[in-house]
């Protein structure tokens, strides 16, 4: 059933993530919303969100091969790896994007990447990033542009929305797809459908099925490509002859696409986690074997993201705490720590309050870039 209305967990279980943004309460961040003209597609006349399994669903629902939705779908479902579902957003009477938006938000809130397929301007998109920005469940949006300013040295759109530090957003410069950030969007959504050993992801250098590289264009030069990236814009280009690959997944800010979602799903699942330990247990008492059953539920999630390759055994290199000093190997990618039940203060043990715990993550992050060395002797 969809979310409506849904009350945060934040005021129960409080998680500050240091590169998340507001919490999210989903069951999975598989389903991407695409936006845009349904026409007179019946399953809207009471709806203003649809999902459907495939691209044959909904031709049978009433859309045609040649609807903008249907051909934006058509690369979500066309990648090697692909989602279960997509949802399908309608645009009422003309609206301006952010009403649509805000309207699809108020219906479903299980969707984690929402795409407008419709024309919008640079005002309209930074107005509907300033609502994405903020929306609880955490959510991402994702465009594509083919405006040649994204080429200058300023990255047009891109500088724009790096100049504002908007994390939850990304963006590809495309002249042969309107768009062409479905396919990206596509093969995340069908990634995060597994949960198997070893299955995180990283968007770079993913084949873009159903989108054409834009350096087939004798228009498109390195230095477009240097400014693109520079300005954390994403583009498919070819490399050697063989290889066409997305470049390189980052999202507004510069961060990875990548670290993003897992971890939103990972602040996700431990609130979840936590809270399912509240409402079943008779009471968590305020001792420290109280304590232990809230870090053990944080521990699975821990451990779950290990298994599935996001965090993993490394060197902390980050600030001190508590007993974690610079330097020292985090065994499972992570360590869990609390502060002392007898050091609270009354008043917080009055409120019946936790004392604070401290979870550290070493992420296993991902290799774009490889310089080798060669030494020849004869």
């Amino acid at each position: 059933m969809a979310l409506k209305n849904v009350l945060p967990l934040d005021p129960v279980v409080n998680i500050i993530v240091n590169l998340a943004a507001v919490s999210a309460t989903r069951k999975k961040f598989n389903l991407a919303l695409l936006m845009g003209d349904v026409g007179s597609v019946a399953d809207f006349s009471d709806k203003r969100i649809v999902t459907y399994d495939s691209l044959n669903s909904m031709l049978q629902a009433g859309f045609t091969t040649e609807d903008r939705l249907y051909k934006a779908a058509a690369l979500i479902f066309g990648q090697r790896k692909k989602p279960p579902l997509v949802a399908i957003g309608k645009i009422a009477n003309k609206e301006a994007p952010i009403k649509t938006i805000q309207a699809c938000r108020q219906e479903d809130s299980e969707w984690y990447v929402g795409i407008y397929c419709g024309d919008m301007t640079d005002a309209q998109l930074l107005e509907v990033q300033e609502f994405v920005e903020a929306c609880t469940p955490s959510t991402m949006f994702a465009f594509t542009t083919g405006d040649s300013k994204a080429k200058a040295s300023d990255g047009g759109i891109f500088g724009t929305i790096n100049g504002k530090g908007y994390r939850r957003i990304i963006g590809q410069y495309s002249t042969a797809h309107k768009d062409a950030i479905c396919a990206a969007i596509g093969w995340a959504m069908g990634a995060m459908s597994a949960s198997t050993i070893n299955s995180a992801f990283t968007l770079a250098y993913k084949r873009e099925v159903g989108v054409q590289a834009e350096n087939y264009m004798q228009t498109f030069t390195s230095n477009d490509l240097n400014n693109i990236k520079k300005n954390y814009g994403n583009v498919y280009v070819n490399r050697g002859n063989f290889y066409d690959v997305f470049e390189e997944g980052r999202v507004g800010d510069g961060s990875w696409f990548d670290e993003i979602i897992y971890l939103d799903k990972f602040k996700n699942d431990m609130q979840l986690g936590i809270m399912d330990l509240l409402v079943n247990a008779n009471k968590v008492p305020q001792t420290e074997a109280g304590m232990g059953r809230i870090k053990t539920a944080i521990k699975e999630v821990c451990d779950d993201m290990n298994r599935i390759g996001f965090i993993k055994e490394g060197v902390w290199k980050g600030e001190e705490l508590m007993a974690l000093e610079y330097g020292k190997v985090l065994p499972g990618g992570y360590l869990i720590q609390s502060e002392p039940i007898s050091e609270q203060a009354q008043a917080e043990r009055d409120a019946r309050n936790a004392p604070p715990i401290y979870v550290s993550l070493k992420l296993a992050g991902a290799i774009h870039h490889v310089t080798i060395q060669v030494d020849v002797n004869r």
